[in-house]
């Protein structure tokens, strides 16, 4: 289908539409990159700070479509000379520098998840041997739809029959871009069996651009003669920012603002030498929401009646900068005045709110396996909505080195491997390695990330020590018993 049909289809159904850089994470010497999946995850760190100069990382997968036989960097190596065709117009050997784009049909609901962030600037600090506090800065975008109807398969919803009536329930979507600056602080307890680590971050938001597009109710869609559809008692919201909509150039245009909380909790248990022998975790990430008041629309869509739209009446929109005027038509021709959908000139998006287990368990030292969940949460208003994540890694730590292999499965359908290094002070990972290289067989997202960092040059450390020669879990907290 053409972009502007699709489009379409989006108004009509509200929402047609990170991963979690696990080698840079989980590790007792991640310093500031650990406070992202649990705020109290420096309390672990032997080293008495950690500075992270510099960070990006790249996600995107989804269930919905797939190139066929190529990788990430086969992509950008051909990428000025490549052209795209859809597998059911294969005839005859592939051309050249062709990329075959062919459509997944799961039998279940679809997602899209595509997540861009830059770090910048972070410090955490220890102060003595109970407190940690730091300050960190990030830029993100994201977009995501976690709930995309099964019957808008492509193959499903192309060699469906005309005048045949299907239901589609509720499901959302949205994009968000901002900036942030956050701060973390950590505090340790000492138990009888190791400590205890809380922590929290508070993120001070600024919202850029957003959108979103929300399907409240489900209805009938049926699909018509001569490129129309119609369908019946539709009640949604949607809305986006247009700074950018109008211009031919994009300006970075501060929207709105907004704010968002972490909450973490370590409990470490000790083992028979200096290494802990189990380190637990849990955590709250991402509760908050933006908020955008600034050149932004909000729109309604409620009627209870039957609504035939023609496809073709929207071919001659077909520029971003059209947007507006293709909303208009819509809302002309849905609730009969264009207009009739516009409700306001602000509109909040959530977060992508999840909750976190993680489990390491030290196998020898210096060797580690680690388990983490990360499940996405219900929100009041719509969201890009986190990735469903269970992931099973073995990890090798030093000062100087380290190396992971995390075993990833994605939204609970998407088995996949990664691998991370640290080398010093710079950090390269992948929870998904095989579609960087090589000719996967269904290339559906790849995912990238690095990381330059500074800490001290220490050679004497120490666990849960404020960077001491001697590593304290919980025997601080014990009452020692002496032999006569």
């Amino acid at each position: 289908m053409k972009f502007k049909t699709i489009l379409l289809t989006l108004l009509a159904c509200h929402a047609l539409m990170a991963q979690e850089q696990l080698g840079l994470r989980l590790e007792n010497f991640a310093g500031a990159s650990s406070i992202s999946l649990n705020p109290a995850g420096n309390l672990t760190n032997p080293l008495r700070w950690d500075l992270n100069l510099a960070g990006a990382g790249i996600f995107f997968d989804n269930n919905y479509a797939f190139v066929q036989q190529t990788s990430t960097f086969d992509l950008l190596k051909r990428a000025q000379n490549a052209s795209f065709l859809l597998a059911e117009d294969v005839e005859g050997p592939v051309p050249v520098d062709t990329y075959v784009v062919d459509f997944y049909d799961p039998g279940r609901k679809h997602f899209a998840s595509a997540i861009a962030y830059v770090e910048g600037p972070s410090l955490v600090v220890k102060i003595g041997e109970w407190h940690s506090v730091g300050v960190f800065t990030r830029a993100g975008a994201m977009t995501g739809s976690h709930d995309f109807p099964q019957v808008f398969s492509y193959y499903t919803y192309t060699q469906r029959s005309l005048f045949e009536p299907f239901e589609v329930v509720p499901f959302e979507g949205a994009a968000i871009s901002w900036m942030e600056t956050g701060l973390n602080y950590a505090l340790k307890i000492p138990t009888y069996t190791g400590q205890l680590g809380l922590g929290a971050n508070v993120r001070f938001l600024q919202a850029y651009e957003g959108a979103y597009m929300e399907n409240m109710l489900s209805f009938d869609y049926t699909k018509l003669a001569n490129n129309s559809i119609s369908f019946s008692s539709k009640h949604g919201r949607f809305g986006y920012t247009h700074s950018n909509v109008s211009g031919d150039k994009f300006k970075r245009q501060k929207n709105g603002h907004g704010m968002a909380s972490d909450l973490g909790a370590v409990l470490v248990l000790e083992g028979d030498g200096e290494n802990y022998k189990m380190r637990l975790g849990a955590s709250l990430l991402d509760i908050g929401f933006l908020r955008f008041d600034k050149n932004a629309r909000q729109h309604r869509v409620s009627f209870d009646s039957l609504v035939v739209l023609n496809l073709s009446d929207y071919d001659q929109f077909d520029k971003l900068k059209e947007l507006d005027a293709f909303v208009g038509q819509f809302s002309r021709q849905t609730m009969g005045d264009s207009l009739a959908t516009l409700q306001g000139d602000a509109f909040t998006i959530a977060m992508p709110a999840a909750a976190s287990l993680q489990a390491d368990y030290a196998l020898f030292p210096n060797v580690y396996v680690n388990a983490t969940l990360v499940q996405r949460l219900p929100t009041k208003n719509a969201s890009p909505g986190r990735n469903n994540l269970l992931a099973l890694t073995p990890r090798f730590e030093h000062r100087w080195f380290s190396a992971s292999a995390p075993l990833v499965l994605l939204n609970w359908q998407d088995l996949r491997f990664g691998f991370a290094a640290r080398l010093g002070w710079i950090v390269v990972g992948s929870d998904n390695v095989g579609s960087l290289f090589g000719q996967k067989k269904d290339y559906s997202g790849t995912d990238l990330y690095f990381a330059l960092k500074v800490n001290p040059f220490d050679l004497h450390l120490s666990l849960f020590g404020g960077g001491s020669r001697k590593r304290h879990f919980g025997k601080r907290g014990r009452v020692k018993c002496y032999d006569f």
